[in-house]
């Protein structure tokens, strides 16, 4: 009869038992993880908007250079009632405008017909800007991208006669002073042309009306060119 008991004087083979490891992760170090990621597409997302400011880096447009057989027009003012009327005018003929206007006085909804006439790509760009701006440099680059004029019409100017008796002040800023900056920046950039408009207070009171070509020059008590 075979013995199948182990008597207790046979010693008993070490065995190694394998302890499974379980690891789990840190959320200290998911955390970090997590933080570089962000911190990396924060820089990535800053460098590409540096560039995009950067003047060198910036793609042209229809509107930053000069084409055979298109003249393109800086209209200021371009928002008002006569402004928007000349840059329709410019479009209908084909013209390239840019219109600039701070819309302390003009219509921003005039400018937006004006869009929705003329969709096709280099034919109208609105800038809201003032001129007065210094830092806004409508013919160069800075803030503004920047623009190929061919020519300028000036309508930014305010026009109340009676307004400009309380507030001359304003009037000689946004008058004469926008204006020489207008000036002074088409010189730098060669800009030769310019269409500047007038006010109807030249005339003073007219005899009859409509006022025409040929209604001689009567100015009123006070009147500044607008």
């Amino acid at each position: 009869m075979l013995n199948f008991a182990r008597g207790r004087s046979q010693a008993r083979p070490n065995r190694s038992m394998p302890i499974a490891v379980m690891e789990y992760a840190d959320p200290k170090r998911k955390s970090n993880m997590f933080g570089k990621l962000l911190m990396a597409a924060a820089l990535t997302a800053l460098c590409i908007i540096m560039l995009k400011l950067s003047p060198s880096f910036r793609t042209p447009t229809h509107f930053s250079r000069h084409e055979k057989g298109v003249t393109h027009v800086l209209v200021t003012g371009g928002a008002g009632y006569i402004g928007s009327h000349a840059a329709l005018r410019l479009l209908k003929e084909s013209y390239r405008v840019t219109i600039v206007d701070n819309l302390s006085r003009g219509n921003i909804g005039a400018v937006k017909v004006l869009q929705e006439l003329f969709p096709e790509p280099g034919r109208l760009q609105f800038i809201y800007a003032d001129l007065g701006d210094p830092n806004a440099r409508i013919l160069g680059r800075q803030n503004i991208s920047e623009n190929a004029f061919d020519a300028v019409m000036h309508f930014a100017a305010v026009a109340y006669v009676g307004e400009s008796t309380t507030d001359p002040l304003k009037y000689y800023h946004n008058i004469t002073s926008n204006t020489l900056m207008v000036l002074k920046s088409m010189a730098a950039h060669g800009v030769g042309t310019l269409i500047y408009s007038s006010t109807c207070a030249t005339y003073g009171e007219p005899e009859k009306m409509p006022i025409t070509e040929e209604t001689p020059q009567a100015s009123c008590k006070t009147w500044f060119n607008a």
